[in-house]
């Protein structure tokens, strides 16, 4: 008998769940199919109007924000961002001290560009991330009444943040507030 027994029938589920949508008449709205590279080289289509969408919500009984670049007349998505106001129920020590935020995620799509360069026909080391991490410093202090932000950080952008005014601490990259 064979040590596995069932299991995915279809390794293209994406595509067979796109399919469907299309089969459907509906549209795909979900974070991949609107990145602004998969756009661009599926369908050509360039951004005109970027500009800086904001979602609040909750989740898991706290206060998130979710940022993003975008150009919504196209729906084409450049770079998103998750802060999250830290609850009481937070238990990490370094998150605790002080009322402090956290950035959950920072992403600025399109093809990639090697660091230290820039390309004006991609969206990648343009200045996004920066913006996007500066609106979110902004809400954590201003309107969260957050001291301190953090951000989920691994090893290879720990450089990135540090330009930024943040400091290791702990499995983050963190920042006080004024």
């Amino acid at each position: 008998m064979p040590l596995v027994t069932s299991g995915v029938e279809h390794g293209n589920l994406r595509e067979l769940a796109l399919q469907r949508m299309t089969d459907l008449g509906t549209k795909c709205r979900d974070v991949r199919t609107r990145e602004v590279g998969i756009v661009d080289i599926h369908s050509k289509v360039k951004p005109d109007q970027v500009e800086l969408i904001r979602r609040d919500y909750t989740a898991n009984g706290g206060w998130e924000t979710f940022l993003s670049y975008e150009d919504p007349e196209q729906d084409i998505l450049i770079g998103l961002l998750r802060l999250r106001k830290c609850s009481t129920e937070t238990f990490r020590p370094e998150l605790t001290q002080v009322q402090t935020s956290i950035v959950r995620e920072l992403h600025v799509y399109g093809s990639v560009v090697p660091v230290h360069t820039r390309d004006p026909k991609k969206f990648q080391h343009m200045g996004f991330g920066k913006l996007l991490m500066e609106e979110a410093e902004r809400i954590a202090l201003n309107e969260h009444g957050s001291s301190k932000i953090a951000v989920i950080s691994g090893v290879g952008t720990r450089q990135y943040y540090a330009k930024l005014g943040y400091k290791l601490d702990g499995p983050y990259m963190s920042k006080m507030l004024e």
